[in-house]
């Protein structure tokens, strides 16, 4: 069951979209706003510049007493720890030195001097966080002597040495580095989730809601595109339904009533030419009775050729106007049987005529109409050449069936009107072929009422190829 939103339902579009937009906005910022009751925010470290110079000179004192196996045990043993990690790599160091003017390129030069290294030996990692809040890492605020205000930390980061990721290296030996970092807190990965998830939240959650909207948009518009498609192929009436917005229910309510009135306008007209058609027939019978009494057996037999036409004629037009092919029920038909079969008869008739294809093909369809549409097809090309070849070939998602000739064919720029209703094309219009300009015009009816579509092109024997495609219904 669908749910509307009355107030929703009568809004615009512009509105609409602008709501979309402030709302989608408003829930990223209370997402970000909630963040750090989930996830706590890094630590802040301040540590004081003589302090840290004087741990520094303490780490790199002990590691040059103590022997390499024993460094690590006593570096961890010293009061520093609480607050700070030591490590001594053997591989090189993974991260080059920060140049960062004002207060770190001064503490790289007290450094070099407090160890006696020469500045080469001091390697100094600081970055400069953009977004403090969102820092991985603890942040580190190294403080020149005080006093001090701590509302300028933030803003004064040259000078007071704010970093989110410090990493001080001394040399040690040849090939041996002390490195000294901050303290972790252990929530590094999970920040580093956080600020991958969020904006991918953020992207998610304003995607998600503008397909709705869009799709929201887009989807009356296919309704309508799909009752165009079908208002083509179908005489009967394919309305929309109610749509969600003002401007989309005005476009659907105008596209009905042009369905009513070109409808109103067909039928009138289909209705007028069946009406005619069936009062031929009686004239017809009567000529057919008066036909017999000839005396002359050739004119008699001219004239009940000709009668015989005019009746066919009528025929093909009631059967078009009163659209009942459309109207037959679904079963289960051999296609194949059945094609086969029309080309016996045909060939019967006199057709040279091959079939070409399985001798079973299942296809739940409307037999009579397609029975009709195929037999259409098959006598065309009997009428207009000397040479039919029928194929079909199936799989599991349709059937498709070409009827091709060696007559003289359609061209390109008159293949659109062969299938025009009482459209006889130069090529038919003699004595011998007849016709009435419907078979076409039926066969493609009945191929769109089954969903599948009808072309016409060049055969390989050099005449008209029909190509039928039939898609297979569950």
């Amino acid at each position: 069951m669908r749910v509307q939103i009355s107030f929703w339902s009568r809004l615009r579009l512009a509105p609409r979209i602008a709501l979309v937009i402030v709302g989608s906005l408003l829930a990223v910022e209370a997402v970000d706003k909630l963040m750090p009751l989930v996830i706590r925010p890094p630590d802040v470290m301040f540590m004081d510049r003589d302090w840290l110079l004087d741990r520094l000179e303490e780490y790199h004192s002990h590691s040059l007493k103590t022997p390499a196996a024993e460094r690590m045990a006593r570096l961890q043993d010293l009061p520093a720890q609480q607050w700070l990690d030591v490590a001594t790599p053997n591989a090189p160091l993974d991260f080059s030195h920060t140049e960062r003017p004002g207060g770190f390129a001064d503490l790289h030069q007290r450094i070099a001097k407090r160890l006696g290294l020469t500045p080469q030996d001091v390697v100094i990692r600081a970055d400069d966080p953009d977004d403090p809040e969102y820092s991985r890492r603890p942040l580190v605020i190294i403080l020149p002597p005080l006093p001090i205000v701590i509302t300028d930390v933030f803003d004064e980061r040259s000078a007071n040495m704010l970093s989110s990721d410090l990493r001080i290296a001394v040399r040690i030996g040849p090939e041996e580095w002390l490195m000294v970092t901050p303290k972790s807190d252990g929530q590094e990965m999970v920040r580093m989730i956080r600020n991958v998830a969020l904006p991918l939240l953020a992207v998610v959650l304003i995607g998600a809601v503008s397909i709705w909207v869009a799709r929201g948009i887009v989807k009356p518009l296919d309704d309508l595109a799909a009752a165009a498609e079908k208002l083509g192929r179908e005489r009967e009436l394919s309305l929309v339904g109610d749509f969600n917005t003002p401007e989309l229910q005005a476009i659907g309510n105008s596209f009905n009533a042009m369905q009513r009135r070109l409808k109103r306008f067909v039928d009138d007209r289909l209705h007028m030419i069946a009406a005619i058609s069936h009062d031929l027939r009686t004239p017809l019978t009567r000529l057919r009775l008066f036909a017999e009494y000839l005396p002359d057996p050739d004119q008699r037999r001219q004239v009940l050729s000709d009668i015989n036409d005019m009746e066919e004629m009528v025929s093909t037009t009631l059967t078009f106007a009163s659209n009942r092919l459309k109207n037959e029920a679904r079963s289960a038909v051999d296609l194949a049987s059945l094609a086969i079969s029309l080309c016996d008869t045909a060939a019967d008739a006199g057709c040279a005529i091959i079939y070409d294809g399985p001798d079973h093909a299942e296809l739940t369809c409307r037999p009579v109409a397609i029975r009709r549409a195929l037999g259409n097809l098959i006598d065309n090309g009997c009428k207009f050449g000397s040479r039919v070849v029928v194929t079909l070939r199936a799989s599991d998602k349709e059937i498709i069936i070409t009827v091709a000739d060696d007559g003289p064919g359609i061209p390109i720029d008159q293949r659109e009107d062969a299938f025009r209703p009482f459209m006889r094309l130069e090529s038919s219009r003699n004595r011998e072929t007849g016709g009435t300009g419907l078979g076409l015009t039926i066969a493609r009816d009945v191929i769109h009422a089954h969903d599948g579509t009808i072309t016409l092109g060049k055969a390989d024997i050099g005449g008209l190829l029909v190509t039928v495609t039939i898609p297979k219904v569950a």
